[in-house]
């Protein structure tokens, strides 16, 4: 299946599976709420294990142990991930309703831009200013229960500062994932054993009993255990690296919605207007910030004009897991992959500067043609367009990038 149509459809069954379990959650919350997390993740850590050997990542999950700051990098992302949007979003229900709690969770796409200067060398464009305007909008309206003149009148106050802090933690966690591109199945089995470490933590430090848990509890213990942590999120983390993170964002808009729903059909829950505000204002920022043709681009450390004036990306992670020899290289030893597009016109002298380096790419390299027609569609690049990839650390690749300007500028003058 094409690269491109595969994500998509991974994001599009995450996006129905993720929508869903707030809802669920629903019946885990209460007394038996951490036996049921400890069942969910209990199931998890098996099914974690056949994913890795089933695709063949033993030897990786293997190196990421032996690593400990990686295994660190990894536990951390993991718990980033699972704890808010399960565990958080569980707790949070004994005080507000599902559609309120996704409503607030559900700005972390938004949220995500905070961190995308810092951590992966994104530009922050006015867009993406606005977006987050409109989030923060939304917030004031769940904060204050929709009246924002009363906003620290409202006695959930405290649950909606956890929401968002929760809401905060998913960001980071999609930020590391995209940053550190670590192997799906690995993340996966170090997330699940580290969520039951802290599980089991939280049950014997609240002094907590064992409660029976119903059929019905047993049965969405497995489907979060199995399906959510394992499958769904392989297919998650598949598609994130791959895809730009506000690509993801842009689809993740309709999540609220979806599990409004789900809440209406399956519990009966009514959605209050200002949810949908809530809902709304953050769908809105999510597709402002994508109008954005420079949203995402690279931020290059150098302060060279030809940088400033080339609208670079990122797109390592489009080459997570591919067989091209030289660029899982670069990527294991701490390199990146930045992209440019070019008017087709001048193809053969960018193919004379190319071969005075290393590591240099175009999207008619055959070796990875699967990978370079969906880096042109991340950059936009048209039939009249061709794309120039450069893989090394990132001195190194802005250096390129440099004299490749320099170069272009000489050809256009003619000198």
């Amino acid at each position: 299946m094409d690269l491109k149509l595969k994500a998509y459809l991974f994001l599009v069954i995450t996006l129905f599976s993720g929508a869903l379990v707030p809802v669920l959650l629903t019946f885990a919350k209460g007394p038996g709420m951490n036996e049921f997390f400890l069942l969910a993740y209990a199931l998890s850590i098996p099914t974690a294990y056949v994913l890795v050997r089933a695709t063949g990542n033993w030897d990786k999950l293997k190196e990421a142990v032996s690593d400990r700051r990686n295994l660190l990098l990894i536990a951390i992302a993991g718990a980033l991930t699972y704890f808010p949007i399960e565990y958080g979003i569980a707790f949070s229900e004994h005080y507000i309703s599902a559609s309120l709690a996704t409503a607030i969770f559900r700005t972390s796409p938004l949220l995500m831009l905070l961190l995308l200067p810092i951590a992966l060398r994104e530009k922050l464009t006015k867009y993406q200013i606005g977006a987050l305007l409109l989030a923060f909008a939304g917030l004031a309206i769940g904060i204050s229960g929709g009246n924002p003149l009363s906003i620290f009148q409202n006695s959930n106050i405290g649950i909606m500062a956890f929401l968002i802090t929760m809401s905060l933690g998913y960001a980071i966690s999609v930020v590391m994932v995209k940053k550190y591109l670590f192997d799906i199945s690995t993340i996966i089995m170090v997330s699940s054993v580290t969520m039951f470490a802290v599980i089991l933590a939280i049950f014997v430090a609240s002094g907590s009993q064992l409660v029976a848990l119903t059929p019905l509890q047993i049965f969405l213990a497995f489907y979060i255990g199995v399906f959510f942590n394992v499958l769904s999120f392989a297919m998650y983390f598949y598609m994130l690296k791959p895809l730009k993170a506000t690509v993801v964002s842009n689809v993740y808009f309709l999540s609220p919605f979806i599990t409004f729903l789900f809440a209406s059909v399956l519990i009966g829950e009514s959605v209050q207007p200002y949810y949908l505000a809530i809902a709304g204002l953050t769908g809105i920022g999510i597709f402002v910030q994508s109008l954005d043709k420079k949203g995402s681009s690279y931020s290059a450390m150098s302060k060279h004009e030809g940088l400033n004036s080339m609208t670079i990306f990122d797109v390592t992670g489009v080459f997570a897991n591919t067989g091209e020899v030289a660029l899982n290289n670069t990527i294991k030893e701490g390199g990146r992959i930045l992209a440019v597009k070019l008017p087709s016109a001048h193809v053969s002298n960018v193919n004379r500067i190319m071969a005075g380096y290393s590591d240099t790419y175009t999207d008619s390299n055959k070796t990875i043609k699967e990978e370079a027609k969906f880096v042109k569609d991340i950059l936009g690049a048209s039939e009249s367009e061709f794309v120039v990839m450069k893989a090394g650390m990132l001195e190194d690749c802005e250096k390129f990038f440099e004299d490749l300007h320099n170069k272009m500028r000489e050809i256009d003058s003619g000198v």
